[in-house]
C-alpha cells in the first residue's frame, strides 16, 4: 500500500507532535529534579551550619529545661540563634522546604525557645524585629499540637 503524501504529511506530524510532547514531559520531569535538589541542598546547608555551631547546639539544650543560664547567654548568642530559626522561617515562606520538614527538624527547639522564660531574660521578646521567629515558631507550636508522623510528608 502506497501512502499518499497528504497521509504521510499527517504521520510525520503526529510523530513530531509526539517527540515534542515527549521532549517536554522529559524536560519538565528533569526541571522538577533540579528544583528538588536544589531545594535539598539549601536544607543541609542550613542543618550544616546548625550542626558546625556549638553555641547553637548549647542553646537547645539550654532550652529543653528552660535552664536558668540562658539569661546568662550573650545576647549576640541569642541573636545568632534566632537568626537561624528565622532562616528557617524564610525556608520555609518561600518554598524551599515542606512545614512538615521544618516542623519535623527544626520546630521543637523553636517552640522551646518561645515558651522560654529565661531565654528571653534582657530580650525584647516583642520586638517588631522578632516577628518572624515568633510567627515560625507559633506555626511550629500548632504542627506540634496536631503532630502524627508521616513519613510520606518529609521530602523535599
Amino acid at each position: 500500500m502506497c501512502l499518499s503524501l497528504a497521509d504521510a504529511k499527517d504521520i510525520a506530524t503526529i510523530v513530531g507532535v509526539a517527540v515534542a510532547l515527549i521532549t517536554f514531559i522529559k524536560a519538565m520531569h528533569e526541571y522538577r529534579q533540579q528544583g528538588i535538589q536544589k531545594r535539598a541542598q539549601s536544607y543541609f546547608d542550613v542543618e550544616r551550619k546548625f550542626l558546625d555551631d556549638k553555641n547553637l547546639r548549647d542553646i537547645c539544650i539550654l532550652l529543653d529545661a528552660d535552664d536558668t543560664k540562658l539569661s546568662e547567654v550573650p545576647s549576640e548568642l541569642k541573636l545568632q540563634f534566632l537568626g537561624f530559626y528565622e532562616q528557617v522561617a524564610l525556608m520555609l515562606n518561600s518554598k524551599l522546604i515542606e512545614p512538615e520538614v521544618a516542623h519535623y527538624m527544626f520546630g521543637y527547639y523553636a517552640v522551646r525557645c518561645i515558651d522560654s522564660t529565661n531565654f528571653w531574660k534582657g530580650e525584647d521578646k516583642e520586638s517588631p524585629y522578632w516577628a518572624l521567629f515568633r510567627h515560625f515558631a507559633q506555626r511550629m507550636k500548632e504542627f506540634e499540637k496536631e503532630f502524627h508522623f508521616d513519613n510520606s510528608k518529609l521530602r523535599f
